[in-house]
């Protein structure tokens, strides 16, 4: 039974944790983001308008 409260207490935690990371992976291209890059946004807009 402790180790179920282990996992109820670092699982919240790990879980946030893979959501933070993986905020900052491109879906489209599966390459790193910097947190100000506006590059996969500047694609997606110009693809639009042309």
């Amino acid at each position: 039974m402790n180790l179920f409260w282990v996992f109820a207490a670092v699982a919240p935690l790990a879980f946030a944790s893979l959501i933070a990371f993986a905020a900052h992976i491109d879906p489209l291209s599966g390459h790193w983001r910097a947190p100000g890059d506006k590059h996969r946004d500047s694609h997606m807009t110009s693809a639009q308008d042309g």
